[in-house]
This record gives C-alpha cells, sequence and structure tokens, in this order.
C-alpha cells in the first residue's frame, strides 16, 4: 500500500479556477491511502485499456454480485416445536420480518429487523460468512433474551448499527414497537455499545430529554474515533423527523442536540421534481424525511474530521467539521456558521445511507429511487457530473437500504430489501424479497475515478 498526503484543497480548487470562499473551510485533504494501482500513473497500454474497459462498463451498469438473498428470514431456534410456538403466539410473523441495517466484522455480517410491525422475533442479528449458505439463518445477536422485548432491558427497536475502529458495535435503539400499527414507546431511546470480542453490552445511554423533541425518531449514527484512543469516541445521531443531530461523548457520557435548517428535506430541487416523492419500482409514495444519511471523512492532518450528510428526502450534500460538533460550548452562531453546502448530486439521487472508504476518499450512496449505488470522490466538486451511478440492478438493487465496507476483504456490501412493497402489504413470500450483494472497492474505485480519465 502507499499513503499519500492530497495537496491543499484551496490551492487544488484555486488551481481549478473555484472561488476560494466556497472552500476555505478545507484545509487539508485527509490521508487516503490506495494500492500501488491506484495510486500511480497509467504508464502502461495495458493498464489504459484495463481502465478504458472499466470506464466502458459504466455505459452498460455494473451489476453487483448476489451473496445472500432470501423470501422470509428464519431465526436460529431449537427446534420446529419452538418455532410453531413463536407463531401460533403472534411473537414470530416471518412476513413482519425485514432486514434492513448492515454491518460487517471478521467474517461475521450483523442484520437488523425493526419492528415496524407486530412478530418481530429478535431485532440484532448476525450470521457467518464461514457458513455458506445462499440464506443464512440468523441467530439473534448478542443472544435471544438481549432481544426479548418483554424484558425489562430489551432491546426494542434498532435501525441501523456500527462498528467502530475498536471493535465496539454502536446502535441506537428507537424504543418504539410496531411502528406501522399500534405503535407503543416501550422505552426511551437509547445508544447501545456492545464489545465485538466479548459480545456483551458494554453500555447503555439514554437520550437526555434535551436530547429529543416530541416528533423526533433518531435512528441512524456514525462513529468517530481512532483506533488508539477509543475513550474519545464520539457518536453523532440524525433525527430525520424533528430535523436536527445528536451528539454523544463517551468519554464524558454526555450528549447534546444541534439544529441547523440544512437538516430539513428539500422541498424542490433544481428540476421543480418534488425531492420527497419517491417512484420505485412501480411503487409511489411520498416521504418529508431529514437528515439520515451521514458519512465521515478520513482524519485530516490536525486530526480533525469531517461530517457529510444529507437528507433522505433531499439531493444535496452538506457538511461540517466534527471539531464543531464535539464541542458544545460554542456559541449558536459559531456553530450554525460553520456548516457549508458541499453541492448537489442531481435528480433522483435520494438515499438512506452513505460511507466514505477511507482508502480512497470516495463516498458511496445507496439510491434508491434508482435501483443502484452511486459515488463521489471527496477530493473532487460535487455536482451531477461527479456523482456518478456506478450500479444498478432492477432486482437485487431495490431499495438499498443499507451499505457496508470491509477492508480486510476489500469489499463493499449492500443490504436491499424491496421497503416499497412492504409499506404498502404487497409482499410475495414465494419470491426473494432481500438480497445482499457486493463487489471490490478496487472495480468501484476504477469506475467513480473514470471522469479523470473521460
Amino acid at each position: 500500500m502507499k499513503t499519500f498526503l492530497f495537496q491543499s484543497y484551496r490551492h487544488l480548487r484555486l488551481e481549478e479556477g473555484i472561488k476560494a470562499d466556497s472552500i476555505a473551510y478545507y484545509s487539508v485533504i485527509p490521508f487516503c491511502t490506495v494500492s500501488e494501482k491506484a495510486a500511480l500513473p497509467v504508464q502502461t497500454v495495458n493498464m489504459f485499456y484495463l481502465l478504458f474497459l472499466t470506464c466502458l462498463t459504466i455505459t452498460t451498469g455494473h451489476t453487483l454480485n448476489t451473496v445472500y438473498s432470501w423470501k422470509q428470514v428464519e431465526f436460529k431456534l431449537p427446534n420446529d416445536t419452538v418455532r410453531n410456538e413463536y407463531k401460533a403466539s403472534g411473537d414470530y410473523i416471518p412476513e413482519n420480518n425485514v432486514p434492513l441495517g448492515l454491518a460487517v466484522w471478521h467474517k461475521k455480517v450483523f442484520v437488523t429487523i425493526p419492528r415496524w410491525k407486530k412478530g418481530v422475533l429478535a431485532t440484532l442479528n448476525s450470521f457467518s460468512m464461514n457458513d455458506n449458505e445462499d440464506s443464512p439463518v440468523l441467530t439473534p445477536y448478542p443472544d435471544f433474551e438481549a432481544n426479548n422485548i418483554s424484558s425489562p432491558d430489551g432491546l426494542v427497536n434498532i435501525f441501523r448499527v456500527r462498528i467502530d475502529a475498536c471493535d465496539r458495535m454502536w446502535g441506537l435503539d428507537t424504543g418504539v414497537n410496531d411502528i406501522l400499527g399500534d405503535s407503543k414507546v416501550v422505552r426511551p431511546i437509547t445508544l447501545v455499545v456492545i464489545d465485538l470480542k466479548t459480545n456483551m453490552i458494554l453500555r447503555k445511554y439514554t437520550l437526555k430529554d434535551t436530547d429529543i423533541k416530541p416528533d423526533s425518531f433518531i435512528a441512524d449514527l456514525v462513529i468517530d474515533v481512532a483506533p488508539e484512543q477509543c475513550d474519545k469516541a464520539y457518536a453523532y445521531m440524525s433525527d430525520l423527523t424533528a430535523y436536527g443531530i445528536v451528539v454523544y461523548n463517551w468519554e464524558k457520557n454526555d450528549s447534546w442536540r444541534i439544529n441547523h435548517h440544512f437538516f430539513h428535506f428539500d422541498p424542490l430541487n433544481g428540476n421543480q421534481l418534488l425531492a420527497g416523492d419517491y417512484n420505485i419500482s412501480g411503487y409511489n409514495f411520498q416521504w418529508t424525511d431529514g437528515v439520515f444519511g451521514m458519512s465521515l471523512s478520513p482524519i485530516y492532518a490536525n486530526g480533525s474530521r469531517v461530517l457529510y450528510f444529507h437528507s433522505m428526502s433531499g439531493i444535496t450534500e452538506f457538511s461540517v467539521p466534527t471539531d464543531i460538533l464535539q464541542d458544545n460550548k460554542l456559541k449558536r452562531s459559531e456553530v450554525y456558521n460553520n456548516f457549508r453546502i458541499v453541492g448537489t448530486k442531481g435528480p433522483l439521487t435520494q438515499g438512506p445511507s452513505s460511507i466514505i472508504d477511507p482508502e480512497t476518499c470516495i463516498n458511496y450512496f445507496t439510491q434508491i429511487n434508482r435501483n443502484g449505488i452511486a459515488c463521489w470522490d471527496i477530493t473532487t466538486k460535487l455536482n451531477p457530473e461527479t456523482f456518478k451511478l456506478v450500479a444498478q440492478d432492477n432486482t437485487t438493487l431495490v431499495f438499498p437500504q443499507d451499505i457496508a465496507i470491509d477492508n480486510e476483504s476489500g469489499k463493499l456490501y449492500v443490504l436491499s430489501n424491496n421497503l416499497q412493497k412492504f409499506m404498502q402489504g404487497s409482499f410475495d413470500p414465494l419470491m426473494t424479497n432481500f438480497f445482499i450483494t457486493s463487489t471490490d472497492l478496487e472495480t468501484l474505485t476504477l469506475l467513480c475515478r473514470c471522469n479523470a480519465t473521460n
């Protein structure tokens, strides 16, 4: 591997004739490590030909490999008798179990199943890649009792989980059961942190009254921590319905809320198309969801990072330095004025999840209106030309919900769940509804950087 530091972003952009004022908040581009192949200039005919062929595939679309798929998910239970008892009692209604969140750690895959409706047996689950199953049976994680909604300390409803550099899993329990039915608040919103090496819950932190609003729904999060500074961790949690971000400080075991109008949904985009209007494989619906997708830049030379974020119902990307989020003593105006508009992604680019590959500084986005995955190199200006659709499939990438990077294998994983069918009650249990797909990051890197060669 070769490590290199990009030159000052201000200097880079000035060379391209872009006004310095629009990018002055970036002082240094973060360290990004790339393979020797990606870092070296294209000097040989063979490499040029490979890059040409790779770029050419964009015109026909790149398809990810299907790694796992399910018609309905099954859980690991002692025997069929126990399974039938759960079904008879209504504790397990197979068609109500829809996977949504995804994380990968050391050949282990974690899948969340929100309690949209009754009958979800476990909201946090895992399976091993070593099982070599096409449709793996899910094992409640860290165990079945921890997912028992009737237990005083049981997990209720987790949408997404994130794994930090210290081998800890972070998840946000919304505490609400049967969201689409007889919605009931079982417990307050709680941040849950699990040691993946011991499978023990390290901490549960209940958000403060000042962190939330009456209409808050906080489900997504990103974790900011360096591997050698595990006690200096921060979690940034997005409130998609009350339009805010909650910051949690692990060391101080404290939290605070940040408000900004950039957290709201886009009422319109530049083409007079409603950003809250969705058309997914023949299903039409409207959402007003605000800030949801968040991603962290690699660490800058000064030790800071940038948080990139966007609204679920929006096509604009925004950013803020993380040191601004971490300082809860700043005046409100100081915080407000450090938020920036990064750029627009273009029509129909709404999506719930994003993640930055620290090796290449490429940000990947799920694209639910386009049944695909898009990318953007954060060292370049963001616009519809640099925001590229690099994977698309009208079967395996319908409603791509979550995205994960496994640096060990050099792969990107995507979970798609046909949520539009579930929301409108048209799931067919005889058809394959849920997919986890994957591809090599090296291939995606070439596709994302084809702009530089075209």
